[in-house]
């Protein structure tokens, strides 16, 4: 057995305790109802908390209510005087009763609900509500009580009576204290933690109040629901504002717990009207389906109100996603997964980073986001969940449905990545053609038109004007030299003629040699590149031309390296520089845009480190 069966073992094992000491003190001799108050109200609340590792010390405060239930069991024994050792049950029973009753008025308040203090301010208030309490038991349990014995009472200590008025005033004082620490942090709180304290300060105040109430009102049972009041608020938070995180396993158990009263309210009532076992037992088991169905229902709206339940919601989402493949339709069913599972006025799903998504969806009219909540798939960021009027319990669920939705996220991200890739290669080739077209129209074709015109006239001069035919041939020649350099731009345009001609290798070490001559000294290794294809050379080369370009032109190094090699089925190209690195909100400018987008075309990866040692630029293609 593991040391959390244990735990939840004991846990649990003192409510039960609980349980059968109240029933047992209720069948003795009913007693005070503010100690099995006490013991029923904490106890189950504190097992949960200890079983399932919440709230810290609060668990086990609660637990401490089990003290209640043996104060309660020995009163009720002690009422008997004729029964064995009842003065020791009685002396039991006045040493158990104020610990729970005090530290629930006094320390619970102060670490409700995570289990801390809220500051180191108040470990000297905690400390003498350790010491307030402890000595009040202690008075209460060793000076001679008016009637009866006491085993452990000493005569010499009766004096001490005198003490009980300043040490209620001190603990009465403390809880007080506590309780508006509680209300002042109720009031500093924000979002979803806000609605859960206010609860928590509902059920705080009237607990304070019930704890003394006793003792300005001598009835009976006086503080009993105000002493309650204190779980039953806790437990309203942690149903309605997801306290501790327990909508599904309280809701299970709520679905449970009211489909067993009502089978045997059920069982109950058609065996009393028909006067057969037989006829409640059938009348149970055609009932127990659509019962649960029914309830499961109604805890579900107890718990998340008019959301609907997160875990049918995920269902829903799965079914959805089987059924499309579409980037706009997976994304579509996101966003409507959202809706339902938070119910905000306004969801934003972004697929891509959020300067320039790839695709958004967005359901309600636009608000101001209050929630953001990243998508990721095995590490890597594909967008993000925006949402206003964030509620108690959105983060938690909205995470887990970018962990449901992950894989098809990813699919939808490369799919809409591809489908903007395609985009910027087809805008990016017509420009091209634009380019060259506007080039060889308003460059090289007047050229050729000009030359046309100049050799009509130097065949006309030819026989007439020889000299004259000379300076016309002349200005066909400059002409002619003028179209080539318009046809070599062309082809520079297309293809660096460095690359065609010296070869990827000789060419960055070219581009090097020109940095040398202006003093920087440039270290270039490069290894194997007979796998490159004409494109992967062609985005290789503008990269290392243009990071060592940016290099030289914003950080003024002192050195820079170039190293390129084969590497993870590809190769990659290394350009490093020792100058003081970028700006912490620098932006990326054109070049290293460019160079990120000619990498990315062809499904490589590119990226810039940048820190006081120098810069970083990394590409890498697949061969």
């Amino acid at each position: 057995m593991g040391p959390v069966s244990v735990r939840s073992g004991l846990a649990w094992g003192v409510f039960g305790l609980s349980c059968v000491l109240v029933a047992a003190g209720i069948v003795i001799q009913p007693g005070d109802p503010v100690d099995a108050a006490l013991a029923l109200g904490f106890t189950p609340l504190g097992a949960y908390l200890v079983s399932h590792r919440k709230g810290g010390a609060v668990g086990p405060l609660c637990l401490l209510a089990g003290l209640s239930a043996v104060a309660y069991a020995a009163d009720a024994y002690g009422s008997r005087p004729d029964w064995p050792a009842a003065d020791w049950a009685l002396w039991i029973a006045a040493l158990t009763w104020a610990p729970p009753l005090l530290a629930g008025c006094t320390l619970l308040l102060l670490l409700v609900p995570d289990g801390k203090l809220p500051s180191p301010r108040w470990r000297p208030v905690a400390a003498a509500a350790i010491i307030a309490t402890t000595l009040f038991s202690a008075v209460v349990a060793l000076i001679p009580p008016d009637t009866g014995t006491s085993p452990f009472a000493v005569e010499a200590l009766r004096p001490l009576k005198l003490f009980f008025v300043p040490i209620t005033g001190t603990l009465a004082a403390i809880a007080v204290l506590s309780a508006a620490g509680l209300l002042v942090r109720t009031a500093r709180a924000r979002g979803p933690l806000r609605l859960q304290l206010l609860w928590i300060c509902v059920g705080a105040v009237l607990a304070v109040a019930g704890a003394f109430l006793p003792a300005l009102v001598p009835l009976p049972g006086a503080g009993v629901p105000f002493i309650l009041a204190l779980p039953v608020c806790v437990a309203v938070a942690m149903l309605r504002h997801d306290l501790y995180e327990t909508s599904l396993p309280l809701r299970r158990f709520l679905t449970f717990a009211l489909l067993a009263v009502a089978l045997t309210g059920l069982y109950a009532l058609i065996a009393r009207l028909t006067g057969s076992g037989v006829a409640g037992t059938v009348a149970v088991a055609a009932a127990v389906e659509p019962l649960h169905h029914w309830l499961r229902r109604a805890a579900g709206r107890i718990l998340y109100g008019r959301r609907s339940d997160p875990q049918e919601v995920f269902a829903r989402l799965a079914r959805r996603l089987s059924g499309t493949s579409d980037p706009a339709g997976i994304l579509a069913a996101v966003g409507d997964a959202v809706v339902e599972a938070v119910g905000p006025p306004y969801a934003r799903i972004e697929l891509g980073g959020h300067d320039e998504p790839l695709k958004i969806v967005e359901r309600g009219r636009p608000e101001p986001v209050t929630l953001s909540v990243p998508l990721r798939f095995q590490g890597e960021e594909l967008g993000a969940v925006l949402v206003s009027r964030e509620s108690q319990g959105d983060r938690r669920v909205l995470a887990q449905l970018a962990l449901q939705a992950g894989a098809a996220l990813a699919a939808a991200h490369r799919a809409a990545a591809l489908q903007r890739s395609r985009l910027l290669l087809v805008t990016a080739r017509e420009e091209e053609r634009r380019r060259i077209s506007r080039d060889l129209h308003d460059g090289l074709g007047p050229v050729l038109a000009g030359i046309g015109f100049t050799v009509d006239a130097a065949g006309n001069a030819l026989a007439a004007d020889p000299d004259r035919t000379r300076g016309l041939l002349t200005q066909i020649r400059a002409q002619v030299h003028e179209a080539g350099a318009g046809v070599r731009g062309l082809v520079r345009g297309l293809r660096p003629p460095e690359l065609s001609q010296l070869g990827l290798a000789r060419a960055v070490e070219q581009s090097a040699a020109d940095l040398r001559a202006g003093g920087l000294r440039v270290d270039v290794t490069i290894g194997d590149t007979a796998r490159l294809t004409a494109a992967a050379e062609v985005a290789l080369y503008f990269v290392a031309r243009e990071a060592l370009a940016n290099a030289v032109r914003h950080a003024a190094p002192t050195r820079c390296a170039v190293r390129l090699r084969p590497a993870r089925k590809g190769f990659e190209i290394m350009v490093t520089d020792d100058g003081p690195g970028l700006p912490p909100d620098a932006r990326p400018g054109v070049g290293l845009t460019s160079m990120r987008e000619r990498v990315e075309e062809l499904d490589g990866t590119f990226t810039v480190e940048s820190g006081p040692a120098g810069t970083v630029v990394r590409a890498w293609l697949p061969a």
